[in-house]
């Protein structure tokens, strides 16, 4: 894999900081959206953890820059193994 990919953690903490930091009620926005505690919401904007599979599925369906920014990082990767196969596709 390319050494110029930016890490996944960072870019997805840093879309949610961009979508939630700039707002009075930060936490507590983005708990609502993600279905999860605002002091796990803190972990997330403060940079100290990152969404579970769940919570990011419901900040995806919360919302669109989150969910773009996913499926950008998803695109990046394929673009980087374009040449490989996942092992439990079928053989063409």
């Amino acid at each position: 894999m390319s050494a110029a990919l930016r890490p996944i953690r960072a870019s997805l903490l840093d879309v949610i900081a961009r979508e939630f930091k700039p707002y009075r009620f930060a936490q507590e926005m983005l708990a609502r959206a993600s279905n999860k505690t605002p002091r796990t919401a803190k972990n997330w904007l403060s940079g100290s953890s990152a969404p579970d599979i769940e919570a990011l599925i419901e900040l995806m369906a919360s919302c669109n820059s989150i969910a773009d920014e996913v499926e950008r990082l998803v695109a990046e990767r394929r673009k980087a193994r374009e040449d490989t196969q996942c092992l439990g596709s079928p053989l063409n």
